[in-house]
């Protein structure tokens, strides 16, 4: 017999409004959607609300910028900061030649420091003890048996650490004979406990290496000499914006105190007419007009002693184009190291655009205006395509979110070339090549990784990871890896190798679903026309589900771009563009991303300021970007859905 309907009392308020349990339940799950959906709607509105007066703030902040002058001394700076980057591509090229000359010893030289380093923080407690302890007896001594205790603990700690007890053990040193590497370790022992001395062997190795450095430089003379008069041909510009640019900073800061004042001024009058005695509204009127101390800024007449040296300024430019045609002339055709022509190949091609940039300054100048208004929508533009995010300094707050895009997107590619693969691989091998208890622990097991608190990951970065790539880096072995060794232990790669291991059990979980949504039907039809397994899988399921899968990426991506912990602790947070000449080396370097700059810095800003609304715009551009992504994810699993009903 059917099951009787629960019986709501007569007297219950959905049982007058000819409702049933059904409708009670109907009405609690779908208030939880309204109220997700609610919830929602006010995330929006608040980073909306909060992230909306940034633009017009911001926009005054750089009209004031340019009609104090200081966007007139930053198109000459400009220069100045190119000028700096080729220089510092030669140096790149010579040294890098120059030290392939001499890499032999100095990687002995690193070596023997890093064994003499190692003893050093070995025996750090007990000579900092015994250092403290003659230092607190003066004249008077140490007294014999406390020295002798210390002495001792300080050849215990020596033993431990020569045992490889200490750290991570006593550091390899393939490049140091035995011979050599006990001569080191024994003379170490035998210094006296508060000696700093290097051992005789640092000394005659440092010795080696700076005679190499001189025989390997020595060709290279009148390189280093086109080098040095390339980098001296910017001391005239140097030397006129930094004085320029002391004026036009003190405009601003003259202008900036007006404001102040006036601002002060007109909340006090507001006070004044809200004042419920007439003696505080004069009290308060009065304060209101002693408020302001300084005159409106007539900007021009600041500017003119500024505008009067474009000359000097014309000749300052023509000395760089003077020089940069000069070191052309003096560059070797091609460098012996790979790495180093590299560099000095990426420079030639460098020199038309900063030739170019040379020679839009000067018309750029003279046609600058202060009085030229900033529209707002070439702030929103400079927000969006800026390069520079520079808070808090004196010259001038610049917002400017490519770099920390770039951050974050090339964190990203590192993560999905780890997760894509491992992911949708372990996906396919567990939903169609493994057996019953393969997967029952093979699911688990990946599935449990999300569960590992991300804060945690990171300290596996920088403990584990950053450590053993930053060693590893260091062998002969990887030296033909662009970017080896590596020089910061926290970098993109390393961050995107932690994210790319928090991707992978969403890629899984999501793959493995679209695989086992297939109709049965397409294997059994492929098996029936005398299809292998292997063909099976990856030409006739793995491309129905293929939508799935993409789906599973773009969710993937999703939970790398909005991660925070994990690149805070471990990215670097170096707020640069990355130096794209290193080729493939540019992803061991470090960078920040869209969510580390907003936990880093909007805990430690002024509530309201121009910064704190910066960093909800951020907040807004990093929703679009997840919320698009999981659009795309959401429409690509509707259509394969649809393609299988």
């Amino acid at each position: 017999m059917p099951e009787t309907p629960t019986q709501v009392p007569a007297d219950h308020p959905f049982r007058r409004k000819g409702r049933g349990t059904d409708g009670l339940i109907k009405f609690f799950f779908a208030s939880n959607a309204g109220l997700t959906i609610v919830i929602l709607v006010l995330i929006i509105v608040f980073l909306i609300r909060e992230g909306s007066s940034f633009f017009p703030s911001y926009r005054a902040e750089l009209q004031l910028y340019r009609k104090a002058g200081l966007e007139f001394v930053d198109i000459p700076r400009k220069d100045l900061t190119a000028h700096e980057q080729m220089s510092s591509l030669l140096n790149r090229a010579y040294f890098a030649q120059v030290n392939e000359g001499c890499r032999e010893e100095m990687l002995r030289s690193q070596e023997a420091a890093a064994i003499v380093s190692y003893l050093g923080d070995a025996v750090a407690p007990a000579q900092t003890a015994l250092q403290k302890v003659t230092e607190n007896a003066g004249d008077a001594g140490v007294p014999k048996e406390l020295q002798d205790k210390l002495t001792a603990k300080y050849k215990e700690l020596l033993g431990e650490g020569v045992a490889g007890k200490f750290g991570t053990g006593l550091p390899t040193s393939p490049h140091l004979s035995e011979a050599e590497r006990s001569q080191l370790i024994s003379a170490f022992g035998a210094r006296a406990p508060l000696s700093t001395d290097d051992p005789p062997l640092i000394v005659t190795i440092q010795a080696q290496l700076a005679a190499k450095k001189a025989e390997a430089s020595q060709p290279l003379a009148d390189f280093r000499a086109a080098i040095d008069a390339f980098a001296d041909a910017s001391a005239p510009l140097d030397t006129l914006v930094m004085e320029t640019g002391d004026t036009v900073k003190a405009t601003k800061e003259a202008a900036n105190l007006h404001e102040i004042e006036v601002a002060k001024r007109e909340t006090l009058l507001d006070a004044a007419r809200g004042a419920k005695s007439a003696e505080a509204k004069t009290q308060l009127e009065a304060d209101a007009q002693a408020a302001v101390t300084t005159e409106p800024v007539d900007f021009k007449m600041y500017l003119e002693p500024v505008l009067a040296r474009l000359t000097e300024f014309k000749e300052a430019n023509a000395a760089l184009s003077a020089a940069l045609a000069e070191v052309q002339q003096k560059l070797p055709a091609k460098l012996a190291d790979d790495k180093a022509d590299r560099y000095l190949a990426t420079f030639r091609k460098a020199v038309d655009q900063y030739s170019k940039e040379i020679s839009d300054t000067m018309p750029a100048m003279e046609s600058w205006k202060n009085d030229a208004p900033i529209g707002l929508g070439t702030t929103i533009w400079g927000f969006l395509s800026g390069r520079d995010w520079i808070t808090g300094g004196e010259w001038q707050d610049f917002y400017g979110i490519i770099p920390l895009f770039t951050g974050s997107l090339l964190i990203a590619v590192i993560a999905l070339s780890l997760a894509i693969p491992l992911g949708v691989g372990a996906a396919i091998y567990t939903n169609q090549l493994a057996g019953r208890r393969q997967q029952n622990f093979v699911k688990p097991v990946i599935e449990f990784l999300q569960a590992i608190p991300s804060v945690v990951l990171g300290f596996l970065g920088i403990a584990v990871l950053g450590t053993i790539l930053q060693e590893t880096s260091t062998k002969d072995a990887f030296s033909w890896m662009p970017g080896f060794p590596i020089q910061q232990r926290l970098n993109m790669f390393t961050a995107g190798c932690l994210l790319g291991l928090m991707a992978i059990p969403t890629i899984f979980s999501l793959s493995e679903d679209a695989l086992n949504n297939v109709p049965s039907a397409f294997a059994e039809a492929s098996d029936a026309l005398g299809a292998s397994k292997l063909q099976t899988v990856f030409r006739v399921v793995f491309p129905a589900a293929i939508s799935g899968v993409l789906a599973a990426v773009l969710l993937g991506l999703g939970r790398v771009i909005g991660e925070t912990m994990v690149v805070l602790l471990v990215a670097g947070n170096r707020i640069k563009i990355p130096d794209f000449t290193e080729g493939l080396g540019v992803f061991f370097q470090p960078a920040h991303t869209l969510t580390g700059i907003i936990a880093q810095e909007l805990g430690e800003v002024p509530f309201g300021s121009v910064h704190y609304r910066a960093l909800f715009v951020v907040g807004m551009v990093l929703f679009a970007m997840v919320l698009a992504i999981n659009w795309t994810a959401q429409r690509l699993l509707h259509k394969f859905r649809i393609s299988h009903e």
